[in-house]
């Protein structure tokens, strides 16, 4: 009777062996976005919006979720990964 001795690997080890990118296992995506809120320069609500945490400053079109006006956001991360400051602003200024 032959016996194989089976070695255990972890999951980067498997990663790099077959090429593949990295899975973010567990909580790990609550460390690549956030939730902020932000006040329409419209109607003065307040409603939420997702945040990307790995982009350090960004700008995009979001409409307000109770008047449904076009705002611009623009997001700023700090080197740590931590939401620096959150602005929106109207598009017809």
């Amino acid at each position: 009777m032959r016996t194989h001795k089976t070695q255990r690997i972890d999951n980067s080890s498997i990663d790099r062996l077959y090429g593949l990118d990295p899975v973010f296992e567990g909580d790990a995506h609550a460390a690549l976005e956030t939730w902020a809120d932000l006040k329409c320069p419209y109607c003065g609500e307040a409603s939420g919006s997702s945040v990307d945490l790995t982009d350090p400053s960004s700008s995009f079109i979001e409409d307000c979720q109770v008047c449904c006006q076009p705002m611009q956001v623009t997001v700023r991360i700090d080197n740590s990964g931590k939401l620096q400051q959150i602005t929106a602003k109207r598009m017809d200024d």
